[in-house]
């Protein structure tokens, strides 16, 4: 016979959190060398539509400058995912996203997932704040679980990390603008 503690389900880590993962020096440059670069988003099968999603992005490779960034973001995924999150992870897709989300239209994402068909090998996604707290109004980066949005970090340097099943927005943006890098953790297909 087992007592109870054995027949529980583990827990399951919804977020994990890193202060002070970039700094100033890393964001400023990152922001100034990709700001000409912005293009409209697009959702995930390549369309854009201003009534689920109003942003700029540029697109991050895996190129030999960005190495740092894609050794630090992976050395990170892989303690966040031994302390809770616990998936077959196999690497950092190769398509950092640098967004900005102003207030001059008001800026958003509305509520989706990062993991769908097209997007099938994601595990772990990941958003980096660029922006300081005090610099916008609005925009905060909201997870839906325990069945009501849940803000998190908004302090700049941040990493946030979370499933990418995970249902998540970002507000909009009532004053200024939002920077973020948005990174994902793939691995084997989900079964």
């Amino acid at each position: 016979m087992t007592d109870d503690k054995d027949t529980q389900p583990p827990h399951f880590q919804m977020v994990a959190t890193a202060r002070g993962f970039l700094d100033d020096r890393e964001m400023d440059a990152l922001i100034a060398e990709h700001l000409p670069k912005l293009e409209e988003a697009r959702l995930g099968a390549g369309a854009t539509n201003p009534g689920i999603r109003r942003s700029q992005v540029v697109f991050l490779g895996m190129q030999e400058k960005y190495r740092w960034l894609y050794e630090r973001i992976w050395a990170v995924a892989q303690e966040s995912n031994r302390l809770g999150f616990g998936v077959d992870i196999s690497g950092v897709e190769p398509n950092l996203q640098l967004a900005r989300y102003d207030s001059g239209d008001l800026g958003f994402y509305d509520w989706h997932t990062d993991f769908s068909g097209y997007r099938a090998l994601r595990k772990i996604s990941i958003s980096i704040q660029l922006s300081r707290s005090e610099d916008y109004d609005g925009g905060d980066l909201e997870l839906f679980f325990l069945n009501t949005p849940q803000r998190v970090e908004r302090a700049r340097g941040a990493l946030i990390a979370f499933p990418s099943f995970l249902l998540h927005r970002v507000a909009p943006v009532t004053r200024g603008t939002r920077w973020s890098l948005v990174a994902w953790v793939v691995g084997k297909r989900w079964r």
